[in-house]
């Protein structure tokens, strides 16, 4: 089941903007304090925490974060953002040069993802037990674990936007993180994360395109990607480019959403999928996992291990995020769709 990377909001506030962010902004102090007050009282206090650790977090996915996404995005026009990302994927599909459309789409849906999602823009397992932001920290580790991270060693992310992963990686395991991207806005907000957490002697931010990278041959004892190849039309090309930039010896990891060996074009629901992933994000087409293997093999990096994390034992699809915090089920209800014909025609 693909993911809802776009959510139409057909309504507009007329009046009181600045009057209801000083309400919301005077409540949050009352609740802060008086949820402080009610922690310290003995036995009460600890009822509360325990009723506390069953929410998610704010900065994490839940319910709440899709309302506080409608009310910051109510006068946003997504009809013309709309537009002009289907005008972006045509001539993509055109000219094989998805890069300003993938642009385009991050101007708008970096800050709309941090907002729904925390700072973790990715999927990832989801193990029976553990909240979503614990399966994230999980896979940091798992990530430190493939790369075989270590302290001292420079490492690139590529294609990394905020650089949230590469400053788990640098923390983990004392790395040094470089992270790569092409966005203005990234490099700005990747900055402000990287001061904000105190890394700055470990990690840098640099802009540019995977494929044709601003480092010299040989740069990186490690280089890796979460969720980024798919943006790429020209696949040999970042990979003879990571092959370029790796030390004799060093490592190559991709996390990727691609087409798998079971892939079966014949069908309908499959084809669905496969294309509504790439139109939702305007990328190009998802590459299938033999043009990895094929691509790497031909610039001389052997492959060691393929897996899907998926598959380990007690272990949800990435998708079900979604379906564990109800927002799924509230986008695709039939009263969901009422209210926005309503919206529609009242012009609101």
């Amino acid at each position: 089941r693909p993911a809802v990377p776009f959510l139409y909001i057909p309504f507009v506030a007329r009046h009181g903007c600045d009057a209801m962010q000083t309400i919301c902004h005077g409540l949050e102090l009352v609740v802060s304090k008086t949820w402080s007050v009610a922690t310290a009282i003995p036995v009460v206090g600890s009822i509360l925490k325990q009723v506390r650790s069953l929410v998610p977090d704010a900065d994490d996915q839940n319910i709440v974060s899709l309302f506080v996404l409608l009310w910051r995005y109510r006068i946003f026009d997504f009809t013309n953002f709309m537009r002009s990302h289907r005008q972006a994927l045509k001539r993509g599909q055109e000219t094989g040069d998805f890069v300003p459309g993938v642009c385009n789409y991050y101007k708008v849906m970096a800050d709309i993802i941090t907002l729904a999602s925390g700072p973790f823009w990715h999927f990832v397992p989801m193990t029976k037990g553990l909240t979503r932001k614990q399966c994230h920290d999980q896979f940091h580790h798992t990530m430190v674990k493939y790369l075989d991270a270590k302290k001292g060693e420079n490492i690139l992310e590529f294609g990394c936007g905020f650089g949230e992963i590469g400053r788990q990686v640098a923390k983990i395991s004392g790395a040094n993180v470089t992270g790569l991207t092409m966005a203005d806005e990234e490099i700005v907000g990747g900055n402000e994360r990287i001061k904000e957490a105190g890394l700055e002697s470990q990690c840098k931010m640099m802009q540019g395109n995977y494929h044709g990278m601003p480092f010299k041959d040989n740069s990186f004892d490690k280089i890796f990607g979460v969720y980024t190849l798919k943006y790429s039309a020209h696949l040999n090309e970042a990979i003879a480019e990571f092959a370029r930039c790796l030390k004799p010896g060093g490592r190559l990891v991709s996390y990727e959403i691609l087409v798998s060996d079971k892939y079966n074009k014949e069908d309908k629901q499959h084809r669905y999928y496969v294309d509504n992933i790439s139109h939702s994000t305007c990328m190009p087409p998802l590459w299938p996992a033999t043009a990895f293997r094929e691509a790497a093999s031909r610039v001389g990096l052997v492959l060691k291990e393929e897996t899907d994390l998926c598959a380990a034992p007690n272990t949800g699809t990435w998708y079900s995020c979604f379906e564990t915090t109800g927002i799924y089920s509230l986008l695709m209800s039939s009263m969901t769709f009422r209210l926005v014909k309503v919206g529609e025609a009242v012009r609101i």
